[in-house]
């Protein structure tokens, strides 16, 4: 009896401590969980925060705003974070969390989209010559506070250093300048040619319009000191001749020259410089600084614009129509051709109704499709190519033979339909386009549809309409529908201690007096992200 109970005892004992035992081992069991998944908690939270600081920094100071920091002690955790690459992007962001054993990692792409509204110098016009003296001088598109009050405004996107509306006065550019004294958005030697951010016309229009333009009459020439207007109040001065500075003279706000342009002295301007007369002879010497932008045009007595001049198609132009889903005008354009020196159509230009924007995001990237179908119809008056470049390959062929093809917007990189001359073109009236909604007047037309809707039964839906046509009624084509304008050359001379310098900040100064002057909005997206933990 006594033995039993003992045996019961011991054996009570013996289970109670393997309870115990198990129980412990399930308890430390637990506790490691629990410490590995705190661990893992904290490592990521560390990384986020280590990640959203540097992308705070990076969207207040996209251009400038770099760093490669080691690793950091925090708390029982270390945290690291970088960010590279070049002034306009794309930012390489790296940024991670550790605590114990838990490592969290985050890698991004930040990029910054958009473009100025104007470029560092701006040629509207033929150019007879370019005459460069030395190299103290600089035409930059990078974009730069224009004084230490600007320093705290958020840097604008870059530009270019110059653009030319025709292609023969950019090739006459790049032939006088050395490249690394015209760095812009696209490195060194960055001279363009391509319509311009904003309507010069209607520019020039609304300087000359506003109620407060300050006129000197006449042709001036400065010998003593004159400022004219401040950083915080921006003015528009016009001189309605030419402007010969050999004393010094300091502005902010417009500067508007009917005539030639000299300067010997010292000259500095905050905001848009407008050259604007008939040729002009426009010497930058001496000392000169320009922050914001110059405008060098070429116009007749007539106000036509120097961008005219030879441009185009021979044999007279195109005019070109968009036209919403509901077959309403969006956008008309008269002389496109010459209007922008072009021979061909970039369906997938970048704006709408304006510099030659043919409304492509606006009216079939906005509306978020994964994959349209484009038509070219209207096509046997008409003589030239197509071209559909895409992530797959490039389709392209004569326009007679048609176009319906079916494409992932994604992977849309081209679109474009090019001419010899305007002959090719089928000729009629914008009126006869805008009254026929069905066949608009046999004009070659391409046509963007949502066919998803056939999935079900019923007809795609049109949601992009763009218009190609010679603007002429005769039954002929020959030179005498070609509206040419005679333009007189523009002649520029540099040497010195000059600098035209992009400055988006100055010219924002500009948007309250000329809401013309309003840059269309920057955004900065994260185009990547991935994360992993171990």
């Amino acid at each position: 009896m006594g033995k039993g109970i003992l045996f019961l005892v011991l054996a009570s004992a013996y289970l109670l401590a393997e309870y115990k035992s198990s129980e412990t081992e399930t308890f430390i069991a637990t506790e490691v969980i629990r410490t590995e998944y705190m661990e893992s908690v904290l490592s990521r939270e560390l990384a986020h925060s280590a990640f959203n600081l540097v992308v705070s920094k990076i969207t207040q100071d996209f251009a400038d705003f770099r760093i490669a920091e080691s690793e950091q002690a925090f708390g029982d955790g270390m945290y690291a974070m970088s960010a590279s690459g070049v002034r306009q992007g794309p930012v390489q962001i790296s940024a991670y969390g550790e605590v114990g054993g838990s490592i969290h990692l985050i890698e991004a792409t930040m990029e910054r989209f958009g473009s100025p509204i104007l470029d560092a110098l701006t040629i509207d016009g033929p150019v007879s010559s370019v005459t460069v003296r030395g190299n103290s001088f600089v035409i930059s598109g990078l974009d730069a506070p224009a004084n230490e009050d600007d320093v705290s405004v958020r840097p604008g996107i870059d530009g270019h250093a110059i653009r030319t509306v025709l292609s023969s006065s950019a090739t006459t550019f790049q032939e006088a300048i050395d490249a690394h004294l015209v760095p812009g958005r696209m490195g060194e030697a960055d001279v363009i040619s391509g319509p311009v951010g904003v309507d010069l016309d209607e520019l020039e229009e609304s300087i000359l319009a506003h109620e407060d333009l300050i006129l000197l009459e006449g042709s001036q020439r400065i010998t003593g000191n004159q400022v004219y207007g401040s950083p915080e109040e921006p003015v528009l001065l016009r001189v309605s001749g030419d402007l010969n500075i050999r004393g010094g003279l300091q502005g902010y706000g417009v500067l508007l020259v009917d005539g030639s342009f000299s300067n010997s002295g010292n000259f500095r301007w905050e905001g848009l410089v407008l050259l604007s007369s008939s040729g002009g002879d426009h010497e930058f010497k001496g000392t000169a600084d320009i922050y914001g932008g110059l405008v060098v045009r070429s116009q007749t007595a007539d106000g036509e614009s120097g961008g005219y001049e030879e441009a185009g198609l021979p044999n007279g132009h195109f005019d070109v129509d968009v036209f919403t889903s509901t077959t309403e005008l969006l956008y008309h354009q008269h002389q496109f051709d010459d209007r922008y020196d072009v021979g061909s159509l970039d369906l997938l230009s970048a704006g709408c109704e304006v510099n030659g924007g043919l409304c492509w995001t606006k009216q079939v990237t906005e509306k978020g499709l994964d994959k349209v179908r484009i038509t070219l119809e209207n096509t046997d008056s008409t003589t030239g190519t197509f071209s559909i470049q895409t992530g797959s390959g490039l389709n392209s062929g004569p326009i007679s033979s048609g176009l319906s093809s079916e494409v992932l917007t994604s992977e849309l990189e081209a679109f474009t339909i090019s001419f010899t001359e305007a002959c090719e073109i089928a000729g009629t009236s914008p009126g006869d386009v805008w009254a026929d909604s069905a066949s608009r007047d046999g004009q070659l037309t391409v046509k963007v549809f949502d066919f998803t809707p056939e999935a079900s039964g019923n007809d795609p839906i049109l949601i992009h309409e763009v218009v190609v046509y010679r603007h002429s009624t005769s039954a002929t084509c020959d030179a005498l529908d070609h509206d040419l304008v005679n333009v007189e050359p523009i002649s520029f001379y540099i040497n010195g201690d000059v600098g035209i310098h992009l400055s988006t900040s100055a010219l924002a100064k500009l948007e309250s007096l000329l809401p013309i002057m309003e840059a269309p909005p920057i955004e900065i997206k994260m185009t990547e992200v991935r994360q992993n933990s171990n």
